[in-house]
């Protein structure tokens, strides 16, 4: 049984990979200023007590060492295994467990402390390298209390792994490396640019307008290494007074193709009047240049469905009537996807509305880790717009190119025909 289940996993991962898309249609690389926008610094470190910080340098000696780990833990401790997810209780249990946890050295890195007469406690890091080239690959938090012998011992860890999550800046060429691991031809790089106007996101300093701008230059600057296998999008808040200026700006650069749009990203409200005309106004813009546009529509409202649909449908698409418009995830947020909302799409595309001429439907994260009926009811939408409508993407990942094919080859039920045709499909703005 488990040969056959091997065999079978191993045919369709070939059928999957004989089938490769021609273009990825949403992709993002991190640009330097990108990263300094998403990641959260780590804490810095602290000077601990005298008697707190020889508790650490006795645990970092004592990585591997049984007896002298027992010396640090008392009677009654407890540990946190995060690999089985249970509790480890008493000295003994505990000290096996963690002189045998890590495969080498480290050092711990204080971050937090407190002391309240005999009980006490330390947030750290789990840290290996130095200086720039440090990196915190865990972090705990140390339960701690004082002994008759005025010593201090651990009596509960909890320890969690990886440390701090840090997206590291990317380059074209690596994106391009990542294309051709899966076979596929060209990448449209979506700038993220917006970001620098949302209200979710951190600040950088320095003037907005300038760091948008700056942001869509480095997008351009990235496609312009490799202009036979990527197009650029410029993107910003379309709500924001820049709006219009930086269409005018980016579309005479070279390699740009469109633009991109993130209305939850950028607090856009389509239900709002305000909101909706500014969003007109932007879409009649870039029509005007014959310029596609790719656009996330989900919102942060706990309410978006079809009204959302509904309004964007009959008072935003129709500002762009000659230029592809790719709605992103499928009209969701990803992973996954809002089906009250693509509904209204399906239901006018299936009545021949002219409003839905141009209109594309990126599947970028939909199926990545979704319930069987969530992948069914995709596939009956994906049958409802009708295959040709629909484009490959992959968004910033992970996973990649190779393994969001594979993901969604091998588990939404689709025809090999309707497979093939969305893998061969390749939206207006690349020809």
């Amino acid at each position: 049984m488990k040969t056959f289940l091997i065999a079978t996993m191993a045919a369709m991962a070939a059928l999957a990979a004989a089938q490769q898309p021609v273009a990825d249609h949403h992709t993002h690389l991190m640009s330097p200023t990108a990263v300094k926008l998403v990641n959260d610094p780590p804490l810095p470190e602290i000077k601990l007590p005298e008697d707190l910080a020889r508790l650490l340098r006795a645990k970092e000696k004592g990585w591997n060492d049984k007896a002298a780990l027992t010396a640090l833990y008392t009677e009654d401790s407890l540990v946190f295994d995060f690999r089985e997810t249970r509790w480890i209780q008493g000295r003994d249990e505990v000290t096996t467990y963690m002189s045998e946890n890590f495969a080498r050295p480290f050092r711990i890195t204080p971050i937090a402390f407190g002391v309240e007469g005999k009980a006490g406690h330390i947030g750290v890091y789990f840290t290996r390298g130095e200086g720039d080239a440090a990196k915190h690959f865990g972090q705990a938090l140390f339960s701690l209390r004082k002994g008759d012998d005025g010593a201090w011992r651990i009596v509960a860890e909890y320890p969690t792994f990886p440390g701090p999550q840090l997206r590291e800046a990317s380059t074209a060429e690596q994106l391009v490396a990542q294309l051709d691991e899966a076979g596929i031809k060209r990448g449209a790089l979506l700038s993220t640019a917006y970001w620098h106007g949302s209200p979710l996101m951190r600040k950088t300093g320095g003037d907005e307008y300038e760091n948008v701008k700056a942001e869509n230059d480095w997008t351009v600057q990235e496609v312009s290494r490799v202009p036979d296998r990527l197009v650029a999008f410029c993107s910003f808040n379309p709500l924001k007074d820049y709006a219009l200026q930086e269409i005018e700006r980016c579309a005479k650069l070279p390699h740009v193709k469109g633009f991109k749009m993130h209305f939850g990203n950028s607090g856009v409200e389509v239900l709002n009047p305000e909101h909706a005309e500014k969003a007109r106004r932007v879409f009649a813009a870039i029509n005007e240049r014959r310029l596609a546009i790719a656009v996330h529509l989900w919102t942060l409202e706990d309410t978006y469905g079809r009204k959302h649909a509904e309004a964007f449908l009959s008072q935003i698409l129709t500002a762009a009537p000659d230029i592809p418009v790719q709605i992103a995830h499928f009209a969701g947020g990803g992973p996954g996807y809002t089906d009250e909302a693509l509904e209204v799409y399906a239901e006018a595309i299936a009545a021949k509305d002219p409003r839905t001429k141009n209109l594309y439907f990126d599947i970028a994260t939909v199926a990545d880790g979704q319930p069987k009926e969530v992948l069914q009811k995709f596939a009956e939408r994906i049958r409802q717009v009708g295959p040709a409508r629909v484009l490959y993407g992959t968004d910033l990942g992970p996973p990649l190119a190779r393994q969001s094919w594979m993901n969604f080859r091998m588990t939404v039920p689709l025809t090999d025909e309707e497979f093939k045709t969305i893998a061969g499909n390749v939206a207006p703005y690349f020809r």
